[in-house]
């Protein structure tokens, strides 16, 4: 089939999967709110990548005999950057709008959010109702494009620098023939 020599969207299609797996697995299970949940699941998700541009290029270099050009390994990774970017951000757009406004009353409204409250110097506890509730309203106030385009940015320079450093170390060149 056609679409499974396309290296870029086979392995994009397959990152993505399994990246927006990981976040249903997150926000459906209750864990968003935890430590891991908000900070550690967006940093796994973002050096998942790495093993998914190695793969599309270290691929296509062997469909075409074991030889790949720099620049089309560049090429190669980044279309699969791209490709798994614009997936990825699709499913963040839907799930601003479908579960995080929802999450961040929990959150704000939280015991753990109430202790970073307390240890933060210089904010009385009458403060705190106010405080709570300015930050539920200015996440409110997010729209699902910013929220978008802010979990955008690391996918975008991570798969790019990505993508320049294994097309630097895989390039193999054809020996050379005076023929």
């Amino acid at each position: 089939m056609m679409i499974f020599r396309n290296k870029s969207l086979l392995f994009a299609l397959a990152y993505s999967a399994l990246v927006i797996a990981f976040k249903l697995l997150i926000v459906l299970g209750g864990y968003a709110i935890t430590d891991f949940g908000f900070k550690w699941s967006q940093i796994i998700t973002v050096f998942l990548i790495i093993p998914f541009i190695w793969l599309t290029v270290k691929s296509t270099r062997a469909q075409k005999g074991g030889y790949i050009g720099g620049k089309e390994a560049l090429q190669k990774g980044l279309q699969m950057t791209m490709i798994a970017v614009v997936l990825i951000s699709v499913y963040n757009y839907i799930e601003f709008g479908w579960k995080w406004k929802e999450i961040a009353q929990v959150y704000y409204n939280s015991d753990s959010y109430h202790h970073f409250l307390e240890k933060s110097q210089g904010i009385k506890p009458e403060q705190y109702p106010a405080i709570i509730d300015a930050q539920v309203k200015s996440f409110t106030m997010l729209s699902p494009f910013r929220y978008t385009t802010f979990k955008l940015i690391p996918y975008l320079f991570f798969g790019i620098s990505t993508s320049f450093i294994f097309s630097v170390f895989m390039k193999r060149n054809p020996p050379f023939s005076l023929n």
